[in-house]
């Protein structure tokens, strides 16, 4: 064999080479290309979820985006976010984010301190004090006794739900530290954390149906000891 053929031989053989080369390249672009571009239907709020809210199916849609785009804890599934509070605020458009999800109520339980309990007082205005009670709100309860005088029942007892809102709201209180709650609301259940003494007096008021009163303790009055005398 000739080296003329040789070189010829070695020629084709290269260039047989280099077009498969060519071909893994370029299909493994391809692939890239593919997986780059790979789309998925995900949740977004299709309103402002304020923090607190358990959501419901019509609060979200669904938006086709590019998997790459998203956190691997965006939501896909209908079924993981509906009946789950919101543990922020998620603005309208906004992909939800099984970090920023959690069990109804969670928030309050959370915000009940050690050794405490959670209590729920109905309150009708004016009592609520609703022009001065925040979230996280030191108060002080009072009732009418038999001859219309009041009469104090727990010394300080902080508020950690309104009405079901577990977020401040509004602009700062007088004091300049306590938001104030929504003015909308005629009545409200409003969320306590309390020692079990408290929690005790403030279930068997209710139980007596006595009107209970609430007076916002300015943060400057609030003592450490939260466990009424």
């Amino acid at each position: 064999m000739g080296r003329r053929t040789l070189l010829l031989i070695t020629s084709v053989l290269l260039a047989a080479v280099g077009t498969a080369l060519v071909a893994v390249y370029v299909r493994q672009a391809d692939e890239r290309a593919a997986g780059d571009e790979a789309t998925a239907l995900y949740l977004v709020a299709a309103r402002k979820i304020a923090q607190g809210t358990t959501i419901a199916a019509g609060d979200l849609t669904t938006r086709e985006m590019r998997v790459r785009d998203e956190p691997t804890t965006s939501v896909t599934d209908p079924d993981a976010a509906t009946g789950r509070a919101a543990l922020t605020d998620i603005l309208e458009g906004t992909t939800l984010d099984t970090r920023d999800l959690g069990r109804p109520g969670a928030q309050a339980e959370a915000a009940i301190h050690q050794g405490e309990l959670g209590v729920d007082v109905l309150l009708q205005d004016p009592n609520r004090a609703v022009s001065l009670l925040g979230i996280g709100s030191m108060v002080r309860i009072y009732y009418l006794d038999a001859d219309g005088q009041a009469q104090q029942l727990v010394r300080q007892a902080r508020v950690i739900s309104i009405g079901g809102t577990l977020r401040e709201s509004g602009a700062a209180g007088p004091d300049g530290t306590n938001r104030v709650g929504s003015g909308t609301v005629p009545s409200s259940v409003v969320g306590l954390s309390v020692s079990p003494k408290v929690a005790q007096a403030v279930i068997g008021a209710v139980g007596r149906q006595q009107l209970l009163y609430f007076a916002v303790i300015p943060s400057r009055d609030v003592t450490s000891d939260q466990r009424n005398d």
